[in-house]
């Protein structure tokens, strides 16, 4: 039978991964994550792997900023629980602005996670996109940009 309330459960943990990163949340981060946690984004301009909340941490503190800013959302997730850990599909819609660069970024992908249940939380343990689309082209100059994190 189907654990409806750990499912439920693990929907709103990811909620919180999105929006600790949209509004640079980083205690947020940190309440989500295990600390043994693995990253991995994959991508046709980029790849790379984050081991450990610390890493995790450090990554969206130097890449999600007033200059570099994001929203992420997910949705049709499809997951399965195996007791204290389950699994996870997600499909994630996602722009990104990089005021820096004057880019502007529009894609999908998969992200395919694994959570554990830590003192009868759960947490993200592994986690990690592989890239469906990318648009990535100049920011119009007659957008009027701004963004104010909400930590």
């Amino acid at each position: 039978m189907m654990d409806l309330i750990a499912i439920e459960h693990i929907k709103q943990l990811k909620a919180r991964y999105f929006r600790g990163i949209d509004t640079c949340n980083l205690n947020l981060l940190r309440s989500v994550l295990a600390p043994e946690v693995k990253i991995s984004f994959d991508s046709p301009t980029y790849q790379f792997e984050l081991n450990g909340i610390e890493d995790a941490i450090a990554f969206y503190r130097s890449n999600f900023t007033n200059r570099r800013f994001g929203m992420h959302n997910g949705h049709t997730p499809e997951i399965t629980v195996h007791g204290d850990t389950a699994t996870g599909l997600w499909y994630l819609n996602d722009l990104f602005i990089n005021l820096d660069e004057q880019t502007l970024l529009n894609g999908s992908a998969i992200y395919e996670d694994h959570y554990i249940k830590i003192e009868d939380e759960w947490r993200i343990l592994r986690t990690g996109y592989k890239r469906l689309l990318e648009m990535i082209g100049p920011l119009d100059t007659q957008w009027q940009i701004t963004s104010q994190p909400i930590n």
